[in-house]
């Protein structure tokens, strides 16, 4: 519809100069009042029909590019929520911050200027030339001169134009990167006195991101002078050309007004054109970008889309078998050669120094990451076989950096089940001994969290994630270092309150802290990914070095508390 009205407008534009030339050789020339009301009248009504049909092209392209640009965001948002963390991490979150702001806008654009010009701009241009010929073939000459030389230059432009365009967005992407690095570790920044140093650094790569724009803006610019120009010299033809052929009478005045008109048309619709070459080129270089983020295939695919019958598994169970797992683009591996198993109403504590592979072990349970070689079974079928939506249910998981969104708490806690109705709301809050701060807060759990916690501390935080990993109640909890921020008397109970209901789960604790796992039926010990020891805290006491230097370094600490 929209390019449909875009050619009915044009249509009755390039009528106009036909109506003027008219006007002028009939109207004014014989002093006509009768003809010249007449062909006010007509141009009246062609500005009329033409404005309508401008305002109908310009509502439906205008619907079709925000429609598109909704269909893409929403893509490619789903695209990046089925990435695995491996993919994520080799992407990097800025880049696709931009891919999915500053690119599908710029697709958006592109969109609506291609409906609104793609055939406008060409059908008034080649229409112009051809009523140019209907008038006067002689002089309308000059318009294929005239058009040959734009093509050159616009031609020219566009060729130097579009690769500097995409250089643009990938310094946008790096500026990017500085501004969100810059924004997550303000606190960092201002802790560590390097505030002048980072506006410094943003000032100089925001000053390289303008040095380029203004190149390829600089570049475009030539095109209105250099196109004025040339249409100019043709205008300047056809005026001396016609108005020989106007004093001999080959021609009349009003045909030289309607060449011009249409000469006027070429320049206008050519500038239009040639802007819309360039933001669809840089429409077509946002496409490409998100092309390739879409065309980046998951490194974890979830090949069974049934979920797995486990009505007749009465008691849940982990098994790990060899497993070892090695970051892309790294060659030692984050884990190697674990081996355990772990059953329905255990608790499992993870320990060991930092980067000794903690969090990567528990991160290959749910599929965050997989596992390089060995395998992992729950409930004696191998994760690979368990459907997307089935593995994440049975996995309830508190990472180590507390994560809390905007919204009321409730929303927060229901955030892994919104089936989670007010007694399983409140018990998921006393349990992770969040009841005393919430019950402080405006509103209770209605009261309203800032994006990212900002409005609560470090431990409130914690206990804001640790109550949605218990509400969403899964057969498999994963509590990854979730007691850092919060003193030992609450830490304290909140192990009493995990003690009570293992019977139903198999709990994993993963901690630096031997006094957090000293109650654990099994302690896996990690030291550079492998594992040095399993067994009690008594056990590991007698007889790993790691748990001995680990606990011997803790234990003033632990007995004091």
């Amino acid at each position: 519809m929209a390019p449909l009205f875009k050619m009915l407008e044009a249509g009755f534009e390039l009528l106009v100069p036909l109506v003027i030339a008219q006007l002028v050789d009939v109207g004014i020339a014989n002093g006509d009042r009768h003809s010249i009301i007449n062909s006010a009248l007509l141009l009246f009504a062609l500005a009329i029909v033409g404005m309508i049909a401008a305002i109908t092209a310009q509502y439906f392209s205008a619907r079709v590019a925000m429609d598109f640009g909704r269909e893409v965001r929403g893509a490619l948002f789903r695209h990046i929520e089925s990435l695995s963390y491996s993919n994520i991490d080799r992407i990097g979150t800025s880049t696709l911050i931009t891919r999915m702001t500053s690119d599908v806008n710029q697709m958006q654009t592109g969109v609506n200027m291609i409906l609104r010009l793609l055939l406008r701009s060409p059908f008034i241009v080649f229409g112009a030339t051809i009523m140019a010929f209907r008038v006067n073939a002689q002089v309308a000459a000059y318009f294929v001169y005239i058009l040959i030389a734009l093509f050159i230059v616009v031609g020219a432009i566009v060729v130097i134009t579009i690769p500097l365009v995409r250089k643009v967005q990938e310094r946008l992407d790096k500026v990017t990167l500085h501004t969100r690095e810059n924004i997550v570790g303000v606190r960092v920044i201002r802790a560590f006195n390097r505030v002048d140093e980072e506006s410094e650094e943003f000032k100089d790569s925001s000053k390289l991101l303008m040095k380029m724009q203004l190149l390829v803006g600089r570049v475009s610019s030539f095109l209105n002078p250099v196109t004025l120009i040339i249409i100019n010299v043709g205008i300047s033809c056809i005026i001396y050309n016609g108005g020989l052929l106007v004093s001999t009478g080959g021609m009349q005045k009003g045909d030289v007004i309607a060449l011009y008109n249409y000469m006027s048309y070429i320049l206008v619709e050519l500038i239009k054109f040639v802007n819309f070459i360039i933001t669809v080129s840089k429409m077509f270089a946002s496409a490409g970008r998100v092309a390739k983020v879409m065309e980046i295939e998951p490194d974890i695919k979830f090949d069974n889309e049934n979920d797995i019958d486990l009505s007749g598994v009465s008691n849940h169970s982990i098994s790990f078998e060899n497993v070892a797992l090695t970051y892309p683009g790294t060659r030692e591996p984050a884990v190697e050669g674990v081996s355990f198993e772990a059953h329905e109403g255990e608790i499992i504590g993870i320990i060991g120094g930092t980067g000794s592979g903690k969090t990567s072990l528990v991160n290959l349970i749910p599929r965050f990451y997989e596992a390089t070689s060995g395998s992992i079974k729950i409930d004696g079928y191998d994760i690979r076989d368990y459907s997307k939506k089935q593995i994440r249910q049975m996995v309830s998981i508190n990472e180590q950096h507390a994560t809390a969104f905007s919204g009321t708490i409730a929303h927060n806690i229901k955030l892994g089940n919104d089936e989670v109705d007010q007694e399983k709301l409140q018990q998921a809050i006393r349990m992770s001994q969040a009841q005393e701060f919430v019950s402080q807060k405006e509103g209770g759990a209605e009261f309203e969290v800032n994006a990212e916690g900002r409005n609560l501390s470090g431990g409130q935080k914690q206990r804001l994630a640790i109550a949605r990993a218990l509400a969403k109640d899964s057969p498999i909890l994963i509590l990854d270092d979730s007691t850092s921020a919060l003193d030992f008397a609450t830490e304290k109970k909140l192990r009493t309150a995990i003690n009570e209901i293992k019977k139903d789960k198999i709990v994993f604790l993963v901690s630096q802290r031997a006094g957090t796992l000293m109650a654990a039926d099994r302690i896996i010990v990690l030291e550079r990914g492998t594992v040095s020891g399993i067994g009690s805290h008594d056990d590991l006491l007698k007889s790993c070095e790691v748990y001995q230097e680990i606990y011997r370094s803790q234990m003033d600490e632990e007995v004091a508390s």
